[in-house]
């Protein structure tokens, strides 16, 4: 969903949701293969994928818990846990999801 704010006589706001909606995903070429983590850390991936590309944002292979804890610990920002807790850009290429849904 995208978010934009538009100014109403009188200094009210209202906020306008545009949401997209993407293609159906198809998972099942993974149909039997329940249970096993690593099958269900790819369907994961692949929907955490989808809405990446839907609403613009950037794919970021860091758990939310992860850069809370470093930023309590190290009083550092968001930006700045994660850009020291991603991996290197050549070892994030080979990591990132590529959508096999459709």
């Amino acid at each position: 969903m995208v978010y934009r704010k538009r100014k109403l006589p009188f200094g009210k706001k209202i906020t306008r949701v545009t949401v997209r909606i993407g293609e159906p995903l198809d998972f099942s070429r993974y149909e039997g293969m329940s249970g096993d983590r690593f099958v269900e850390r790819s369907i994961t991936d692949e929907i955490m994928y989808e809405i990446m590309t839907l609403s613009g944002q950037e794919y970021v292979d860091v758990y939310g818990a992860t850069v809370k804890k470093s930023m309590d610990a190290t009083g550092a920002s968001a930006p700045d846990v994660v850009a020291r807790l991603q991996p290197p850009p050549d070892e994030a290429a080979d990591r990132a999801p590529t959508s096999l849904a459709g």
